[in-house]
């Protein structure tokens, strides 16, 4: 990797290669593969003959990029910074971050002795967070016994296993410590991941590839996918899952889902379980409130900590399930009335997931997909799949990215970090 001072350096030789007699002094702005260079504007100058003002010489010209990895500097054309920085983005490969690394120390049971276990994270696999779980039942450790956790970014509560939440309440008596803050915001998540990324690259040899996060298609930008019949979703569904729920008229007679959405589950039902993102509330094991209960009666028992006119709006969302902390509800009245969200169970808050429901469990065919498809891969063939993954969300949905903080940006998100 080269510093800010280099790549200035490279761009003041090609823009002053000319030997016209004129210095041209070199502006430049930061992004996450390098700097894109160009000459300051010159001054207007004046003809000669009429003493008329006209616009400089070198109007129009050129601007470049030099990579921050190579050092390479690559000639654009005359155009908006943003648009030069999308261009790149584009014309190198995508790439996904580094990940997670975690270690956990315990005591053995037997001898007293302390213990490590050390777990790194990669395309398709399950959070490290969860992984510690899994591989302390496997050795047998009880909770208790955990005595530090530690992990290169903190740990989040965030849709894709909430992992801030999970350590908390399976080791609330470890001391839990991490090296680059992974935030609220998705600017603050991503400062640290690039914290992340230079210490990798200064850290690890040989050097893994620096992650470019390619930019979802825009919604104009794309074809959107033809819509989807129940039935067919339903077969989609069977084919992607190990068990799929599917719902009498009788138990769905007593909601206030839209027609659509009654029709949806009926047809083409919701998976049991996709794990880190969805679970299905079935009929045999109903969740506080009853089966398909709207939003005020299923958290009836916290009233004392939420406001009257937000318990009043939580009766138009109706339960479906849950993604592991947040429950996954159908709107269903109002604006946006078919709309799938993720409702924080304390503050109430929401994120949007999907325009429909349909739409919401196509997405989640294409995440099992996906996922399927990232496992055993690096980090350069893993960029391709996200790409195409996201590109594949936007054509199901269109709304799928509206803001940093809907509930598949931040899945997505993450995927770029190389979480999961």
């Amino acid at each position: 990797m080269i510093s800010q001072e280099q790549a200035l350096n490279t761009a003041d030789s090609w823009l002053n290669a000319v030997g016209d007699g004129r210095r041209r002094e070199v502006r430049h702005r930061e992004f996450e593969l390098g700097w894109v260079v160009w000459a300051a504007p010159a001054p207007l100058e004046r003809d000669p003959v009429t003493g008329m003002r006209r616009p400089p010489a070198q109007v129009g010209q050129a601007c470049g990029v030099v990579d921050r990895r190579s050092g390479e500097l690559t000639v654009w054309p005359s155009v908006p910074a943003d648009e030069v920085i999308e261009a790149y983005r584009l014309h190198v490969r995508p790439v996904t971050g580094p990940g997670n690394t975690l270690v956990a120390t315990y005591v053995e049971q037997a001898g007293g002795e302390e213990r490590r276990v050390e777990l790194a994270a990669g395309p398709g696999l399950v959070p490290v967070e969860h992984r510690l779980v899994a591989e302390l039942a496997r050795l047998g450790v009880p909770a208790e016994a955990v005595r530090t956790i530690h992990t290169a970014l903190r740990p989040a509560t965030l849709p894709g296993g909430y992992a801030a939440e999970l350590l908390e309440r399976r080791f609330s008596g470890a001391e839990i410590t991490f090296d680059h803050s992974y935030g609220i915001t998705a600017e603050e998540r991503g400062d640290g991941v690039a914290a992340l990324v230079e210490q990798v690259q200064r850290e690890v040899r040989p050097a893994p590839p620096y992650p470019n996060r390619v930019t979802a298609p825009a919604s104009g930008a794309v074809t959107p996918a033809e819509s989807v019949r129940d039935v067919e979703l339903g077969r989609r569904l069977t084919a992607a899952f190990e068990s799929v729920v599917r719902y009498d008229a009788d138990d769905l007679a007593a909601s206030a889902l839209p027609d659509a959405s009654r029709a949806t589950l009926t047809w083409a039902g919701q998976p049991a379980e996709v794990p880190l993102f969805f679970t299905a509330d079935q009929l045999e094991l109903p969740p506080v409130g009853g089966l398909f209960a709207d939003l005020r009666t299923h958290l009836r028992g916290q009233a004392d900590t939420i406001a009257p006119e937000t318990m009043e709006r939580l009766a138009d969302f109706t339960r479906i399930g849950t993604d592991g902390f947040c429950v996954i509800a159908v709107r269903c009245a109002g604006e946006g009335a078919g709309s799938v969200w993720a409702v924080h169970p304390r503050t109430v808050s929401g994120r949007f997931v999907n325009g429909s429901l349909s739409t919401f469990l196509r997405s989640l065919v294409l995440l099992a997909d996906a996922r399927a498809a990232l496992v055993g891969l690096d980090q350069v063939e893993a960029g391709a799949v996200v790409a195409g993954f996201q590109a594949a969300l936007v054509e199901t949905d269109p709304e799928v990215f509206r803001d940093d903080s809907t509930w598949w940006s931040v899945v997505i998100e993450q995927l770029w970090h190389g979480l999961f």
